[in-house]
Order: structure tokens, then sequence, then C-alpha cells
């Protein structure tokens, strides 16, 4: 029929103002293949110049501005071929004598639509990396009978929680099992058991970053090298509304996966919150984002019932699990954490954990190294915008005034450069001597390459990046994606009820990175 004919044309289009390039391709193919419309060398055309920039851009060899002006040249190109589509359609029918009411919409999934706010399609290879991923998490059994779940190292370590190794005397006569499953017919698969070796051990308490680090002592009879090791990404901090997937040892039992409602609640400070399912015995699993990689190590949680718990700086609670973020972990190890004595704690799952106490940075602090300025010294901002978005900037230093007039932070955005000046070179230089760079994320900071490039080198020298959303925008493949933004909570200032409470809350978390008098 001609109105199914209109209804294809519009889901194309509808795939296009998304953005689907690929999926409205493959929907003209299919449409070409069906009508005999005689566009198929035109789409190929576009769809070799999309393949190709994109592959360019993910390797890096073009920027962000370039791919997106591609990609737009591409939409309108096949839009515009879309308008010529019907008239060849009714000229060849009348042509081959046909009747153009033999069209039919194709059974095919091109008219299906994600349902939700996001995409849970995944290759089906993500289940062999998640296979991959599980070898590498085994049972902790202490000598008391207490159990808990662990994960191996590249460098041949165990992480487990602090609560569940305490100390070196616990982990003298500890045990970690690995292979302990079933297989795919139900059975009983030969397990491996290792010991650790007490004397290379780091930890950090319950009421910190709860987790222990132990050598595992190898056995040339059944080498460690066969489990494989995780992979970390620590600086992939998760964001609200992430899945995240946790391989356990819930009560002792084999091993088994928690994938369904996982969703992330919240990041403060050194903690993440999900839903993701756990039960005791899961204490010290490695958390997973959806590339596999290691992002947190699980240690508490609590029910509505039993209060929840705290996840977000404005005092919201949910009945949530929680888990120690690797990147503070790993600054913990790197500054040289020492071990501690503590009692060992039988709970192991659903325990009550005090809270930490706040750690200087956002709630949503960027996933790069803090600045080594000194805990007196006032902190250099440095404010990166396009000139379009100076409206905002300016609202952002008026609510940032107070800390400046006295004199808590240095403040200087890119455009303050006197007329005549280097603008981007000045910029540079700021850049180089702040302790944080305050990005303003709308879509006319990409349509500058020069201040996208600042930011990327700011990034790769290891500056403090934090991100503040205006509006929403996909920045996948920027890899701004990759650090915690304001406002808090994975909010945009457009999602505020006005803007003023937006930079509030963002002059809140700002307020943290203060040294205190």
């Amino acid at each position: 029929m001609q109105n199914a004919q209109i209804i294809y044309l519009q889901t194309i289009e509808g795939l296009l103002e998304e953005n689907e390039v690929d999926k409205a391709l493959d929907a003209l193919l299919d449409l070409d293949k069906q009508t005999q419309a005689g566009i198929r060398q035109d789409i190929i055309m576009q769809s070799g110049n999309f393949k190709e920039a994109n592959k360019m851009f993910q390797r890096g060899m073009i920027s962000f501005e370039e791919f997106s002006r591609i990609s737009a040249r591409t939409r309108f190109g096949l839009l515009e071929l879309m308008k010529e589509v019907p008239k060849r359609i009714q000229r060849d029918a009348k042509i081959r004598s046909l009747n153009t009411f033999q069209f039919q919409v194709p059974d095919e999934a091109r008219l299906e639509k994600i349902i939700g706010p996001q995409s849970n399609l995944l290759k089906i290879n993500w289940l062999e990396k998640a296979l991959q991923a599980s070898k590498a998490v085994c049972r902790v059994v202490c000598s008391d009978g207490e159990l808990g779940t662990g994960f191996l190292t590249k460098e041949g370590y165990l992480f487990t929680n602090n609560h569940v190794i305490p100390s070196a005397e616990v982990a003298k006569d500890a045990r970690i099992e690995f292979n302990y499953e079933l297989d795919a017919n139900g059975a009983t698969k030969t397990r491996n058991a290792y010991r650790l070796d007490p004397n290379d051990f780091a930890t950090s308490t319950p009421d910190q970053f709860d987790f222990s680090r132990i050598k595992i002592i190898d056995n040339p009879d059944s080498p460690l090298s066969q489990w494989g090791y995780v992979e970390f990404d620590p600086s992939a901090i998760p964001t609200v509304g992430e899945p995240v997937t946790i391989i356990q040892h819930p009560k002792g039992q084999d091993k088994q996966i928690a994938l369904n409602a996982n969703e992330v609640l919240g990041v403060w400070n050194q903690h993440v919150y999900y839903t993701t399912d756990t039960e005791p015995g899961s204490s010290g699993s490695p958390v997973f984002n959806k590339d596999w990689k290691v992002v947190a190590i699980h240690h508490a949680g609590k029910t509505d019932a039993e209060g929840g718990l705290q996840i977000n700086a404005r005092g919201d609670r949910r009945g949530a699990n929680r888990g120690v973020l690797f990147e503070q972990i790993f600054q913990v190890l790197k500054n040289g954490g020492a071990p501690t004595t503590s009692s060992h704690s039988p709970s192991a799952g659903n325990e009550s954990v005090k809270p930490a106490e706040p750690i200087p940075a956002p709630s949503q602090t960027p996933a790069v190294a803090p600045p080594t300025t000194a805990n007196n010294a006032t902190p250099k901002f440095v404010v990166v915008y396009d000139a379009q978005d100076t409206p905002h900037c300016e609202t952002l230093k008026r609510h940032l005034f107070i800390l400046k007039a006295t004199k808590k932070i240095e403040l200087y955005n890119v455009h303050e450069a006197q007329v005549g000046a280097d603008i981007a070179g000045q910029a540079k230089a700021k850049i180089a001597e702040a302790d944080y760079v305050l990005v303003l994320i709308t879509p006319n900071l990409f349509n500058t390459e020069t201040w996208f490039h600042l930011i990327l080198e700011a990034m790769e020298g290891g500056k403090r990046i934090i991100p503040i959303f205006i509006e929403k925008l996909d920045i996948d493949g920027t890899g701004l994606e990759k650090l915690r933004a304001l406002p808090t909570m994975n909010r945009t200032v457009s999602d505020f009820p006005n803007s003023d409470a937006a930079y509030a809350d963002i002059v809140t978390e700002i307020k943290k990175l203060v040294p205190k008098a």
C-alpha cells in the first residue's frame, strides 16, 4: 500500500533525525531491493563515505568536528535521495505495468525501535568476554569458615574486602578457590586452591576503602596463568543509569552472575551505588562496566526496609548495594597504603558499613589524578567555552563571585584575553598553570576545533577536567565521556527548573575542592 510506503519512509527519516545513520542505510537498501527504485548505487556511495569517516574518527585520524560535518552531509544526502523515491517507484511501476499498491512494509526489524532511554542490544561476543572475565573470580575461604569473593590481577594479586581478609594473620591461613562453579550440564567442575603470601599485603579498613590486596602463591602444577586476570579501567567512572555487572560467590555457593536490574543509582565520594543483586559471601566481588572492565569492588548494601544507603550529597537514600571505586583504591596504593590490624568481621554481604569521611573533591569528581597543589594554596580554575556560550559563563562567574572575591579560588576564562592578543595561546598557558579546567559542554564547543584540541591536550597532560553539561549532548568518542561531570546525578543545567538552581548545585561541588582554612 502507498500508506505503508509513506510510513516506511517516515521511519527512515526518524532514524536519520536520531543520527542512526547505519540503520537508515540498511533500511534504504531493503527499500530499494523491494521496490527496484534504482537508488542502490547512491546509497552505497553515501554508506562508503560515512563508514570510512567513522573508522578514521575512531582511530583518531580526523577530528570530532570533521566527523560531525561528514555525518551531517550524509544525512542530508540521504534525505534528498529519499525525496526521489516515490517518483521513481511510481515511474518504474508504470513502465512495468505494476500497481504501486503492491508495496508492502517488510517484516524485518527495520521498523522496530529501541524501547526505553537506551539500547540494551549487545554483540554476542559480550557473553564470551563475560566467561573470560569470570575465570579470574574466585571464592575466598578463611580459617574460621567465613566466606567471600575475590579476583585475580595481572600481577598475581588477589583483591577482596578488608572485612573478608582484614590482616596478614588472617591471610596466612586463608585459601582461595578458582573454578568453583558448574558446567553446562550442571556438574561440578574441578576446583583449584591456592594459598596467600602474608608478607605482601596491603589493606584499608571498611570505614575507608575496604579492600585487601594480597600476593597469591603460585602453584607450578596448576599455574595461576590458566585463570587469566581481570582488566581495570579506573577512569571509566559509571554514570547514573549505566549498568554494572557483578560476578560473585553468593553465600559461598557456586559462581553466579547478576545481570538484571543492575542500574547505577549514584556516585558519591569513593563509592558507587547500584541495584545489582548480591548476598552475604559476595563481598570482594569485582564490579564490571559494560566493557567488562573492573571499576569498583563490591562491599556493602542495605535494603529499603533497613533504611537504605545515602547515595548522593543531597542526602537521598535508597535501598542499594555499594562498591568502592578503584580510582580511589589505586591512589591509596600509590601513596603507600599500610596494613591495618582491624578485627575480622564475619558479615560478608548486606553488612552495615559506616560511610567514609568525604574526600575533598566533587561528588562527580573527574576521573584523573588530583592536583599537586599544596593543601593551603589557592586553586586555579580555567573555564573553557565557545564565545557563543558567554551568557552561561557569565552566570557561572556570578555564582562563583564570593569564592573569587574572598580569594578562595582564582578564576580565568579563555575569552578574557585582551583585544589583539593570541587568545588560544594565552588560554593554553593558563591551562598549563591551572589546577582544574571547567569545560562548558554545548554543541557550540565542538564547532571550534581550537577549544576541543586544547581540552584534549589538557587531558593528555593529566589536567583535572570537569565537564559542565549545559544541555544533553552525545560526546562518546571524545574522551570526555569518561570523566565525571557537573551538575550532580548525571544532570544538565537545562534539567533544572531554573539556571540558578543548576549553578548552585555546581558551586556546591566546586566548594569541596577549596582547601579548608
